[in-house]
Parts: structure tokens; sequence; C-alpha cells
């Protein structure tokens, strides 16, 4: 009977779980509410099943991760709006995706069913996407997504902006992308089509969506990928691609004029939309407030004060475009420096799982490694962490690469055993 009711709620937790990574590519609302529904099922499992998911093997993870939490903690309490401030941090409760999904990741059942609906939805909406590249068609909005430069309609599938779109769906192309090409010869017809599907057609939204941090990440990430697999093919492939762009924008004056315009302003410092323009003004906020920073939701208000006071309202940025430096001006420097700690720890758990010998081509390391690195270029540019709908799959993927590393598994990322079960 008691295995019966663990067995129950684990399969809830599951489902909930599976819901959350579907409804991520497409409503954040959905997404959310179910993650919600995961959480508690998961304190309930992991209290009856006396699971511990704070593990030594994990520790720098989570110490980062904590420290990150407590001091953007103090940084909003000190800060000019406390409550707002606190309010606004809820947000980091999407960290808990992550010992979730590495309870869930560690059965094989379920982590092929959990890809399996994380690339259906990465599929279809990317579709979606596609159809409105095409036709301008936004079946939940009025009003149809903006007319692309050349020809089409710049895609934003069903979240607010394009750049939401670009940073969501090249994270999770390279991401299909390197569980393809890391098991290519090993995965039959069915999983070509389906994950593989899911990696070209989420590039080739991300390429419609315009996002030019995405796309550049998405070519680093390709180096990467390369690297990590040694295959020449890979790193020539993308550089014959790189080739290629560089020579039409070179045949043709328009695409060529536009680029260099672009370029141009965006790393002009007197240009008041550019990013220089966006970075130089939030260096000054950190070097006002080096140590706390001023504190969640307050970025927008500091950093009006350091502008012409006719500035049209685009112009009166909400975030810093770039995350390190986003973090830096809300929690202070230690803040950032906590942030950057989760980063580098998830980098060297991962790749010293896939320096291993045993997991030296395993697929979803390999898959963790290569989205992650899209998602941290698009975040230079732009504060990624900061927009939900990109940090709540980027969670997933973290407890991807992650979930090997807890003991129960060995070093093996192609185990069964359950994390917190007995070996039979």
């Amino acid at each position: 009977m008691l295995y019966q009711q663990q067995k129950l709620l684990n399969d809830l937790l599951f489902g909930s779980f599976a819901l959350f990574i579907f409804g991520s590519t497409f409503s954040i609302a959905l997404a959310q509410v179910a993650l919600g529904l995961s959480l508690i099922l998961f304190i309930i499992v992991a209290i009856g099943t006396r699971y511990n998911p704070f593990v030594a093997e994990l520790k720098w993870f989570y110490i980062f991760t904590g420290l990150y939490i407590v001091w953007m903690f103090i940084a909003s309490l000190l800060g000019d709006t406390p409550v707002e401030s606190l309010l606004i941090m809820k947000e980091e409760w999407l960290f808990s995706a992550i010992p979730i999904g590495i309870y869930l990741m560690s059965r094989d059942n379920y982590r092929r069913t959990l890809l399996t609906a994380f690339a259906v939805g990465i599929g279809v909406f990317t579709l979606y996407g596609l159809l409105q590249f095409f036709t301008g068609v936004h079946w939940t909005k009025p009003v149809p997504p903006n007319p692309g430069r050349e020809f089409g309609y710049v895609i934003k599938g069903n979240f607010p902006s394009p750049m939401t779109f670009g940073n969501f769906f090249g994270t999770a192309g390279a991401f299909f992308a390197g569980y393809v090409l890391g098991q290519w010869s090993k995965l039959d017809n069915t999983s070509k089509v389906l994950y593989g599907g899911a990696a070209l057609t989420a590039i080739l939204g991300t390429i419609g969506s315009y996002n030019r941090g995405a796309i550049v990440g998405l070519f680093v990430g390709f180096v990467v990928l390369s690297l990590l697999l040694r295959n020449r093919k890979i790193l020539l492939g993308t550089g014959a691609i790189v080739a290629l762009v560089v020579v039409l924008v070179i045949i043709f004056p328009g695409p060529r004029q536009r680029l260099s315009e672009h370029f141009e302003l965006q790393l002009s410092p007197a240009y008041e939309g550019g990013r220089v323009f966006i970075w130089n003004n939030s260096l000054k906020i950190v070097a006002e407030h080096p140590v706390f920073g001023v504190g969640q939701g307050n970025f927008r208000y500091e950093y009006l004060k350091l502008l012409r006071p006719d500035i049209p309202d685009r112009r009166k940025r909400v975030h810093a475009h770039n995350d390190f430096i986003n973090v830096a001006t809300i929690a202070g420097v230690p803040g950032m420096l906590f942030f950057a700690g989760i980063w580098i720890a998830v980098f060297c758990y991962v790749r010293r799982q896939i320096k291993t010998a045993e997991n030296r081509a395993s697929p979803l390391l390999v898959a963790a490694l290569t989205g992650s690195v899209v998602f941290l270029v698009s975040s230079l540019t732009e504060s990624t962490f900061a927009d939900e709908e990109v940090r709540q799959m980027l969670m997933f993927i973290w407890a991807t690469g992650l979930f090997a590393m807890y003991p129960r598994l060995g070093n093996s990322a192609g185990t069964s055993e359950q994390p917190g079960s007995k070996s039979s």
C-alpha cells in the first residue's frame, strides 16, 4: 500500500512537471501553475521518502545559489522600495525546478517522456512561429507581429516579444542539437525526426525572430558542440555558414549598410538606445551602490536619474541589457559574483561529467552545456535571466546536466536507479 501511494505521488509529480516543461514553450501562466503544483508534490515526496536534494556532490551549485538569493533578499530590504522589491524577488522560486528535475530525470521512463514533452512543445510552437513569419497570424493577439526588414514578419510566437522568442528557442534548439548530434548513430528514426525536428525548427524560428544575440549564440554554441564531440564536420559546417553570411553581407549593400549602422549605433557611447550607452550608465549605478545595489525593481528609477529629462519613454530602461551588469545594479558586486558562481559551478560540474570515460559523449550532458552556452551568450546583450519565460526553461536544462552528479547515479547518465532509493 505504501509503495502504491509513493508511486502515485511520483506519477503525479512527473505529470505536473511534464506539463510545466510543455507549457513553458507557449504560456508562462500554465507553466508556473504546473511548477507550483510540482513543488508541493515534490516536498511531500521528499518528506515521505527522506529524499535529500542538497547533496555534497552539488554543494557549490547550492552554496552559490543560496548566497545569491540571500544577498538579493538583503539588497531588496535595504533598497528604497523593500516591499516592492521582495514581491519581485519571488522569481527566484524558479530555482526549485532544478532539484525537481534532478529527481525525475534520474529515472529512464520519466526522462524520455520529459524530453518528448519538451520536444513536442518546441516543435509545435516553432511551427506556429514559422507560420507567423510567412503569414503574420497571431491567433492570441489582435495586433499582428511587426513586418520583417526584408520580407515576412518578425516571429514572437505566443511570447510578449521577439527577443524572448529568440532567446527561448535558440537555447532550446541548441539543446536538442547537442542531444541529437551527440548520439546520432544510436538514435532510432522516430527519435531523429522528433528531436532533430525540434532542433531544426527551433533554430529556424530563432533566425525568424531577428534576435541577433541568440543567432550569434547559436554559432558559438555549435563551435562548443564541435569541440565537445571532437567533430570537425560540425565545426566546418558552422564556419561555412558564417562565411556564407559574410559573403552575402558583402555582396548586398542593403544588409551591409544596416548591419554597419547597427553596430555603429550599438557601440556609440552617445546613442541612448545603444548597448554601450546603457552599460556605461548601468555601471555608474553600480559605482554608486557597489555593495548592495539598488534592490529589485529599482533599476528604472536610478537609470532615469542619469538621462536627460525629455528622453522618450522607449529609452527608459528597466534592466541593464546584460545579466551580470544587471545583477550588479540590483544586488551589488557581491551579488554579481554569487551569480557568476552559479554559472561557473554548472559549467564545471557538467564539464567534469563529460570528461569522464563513460560520459565522454553523454548526449544529455552535451545538450545541457550547448544550450547553456547559447543562453549565456544571449545574456551578454540582454538580461535574459530576468526574463521568466526563458529562465524557467534554463532551469530544466540545468537539471538535465546536473542530475548525473547525484550520488546514487554514480557517474552514469544512463542508469534508471532513482536517487535516494536503495540498491537492489
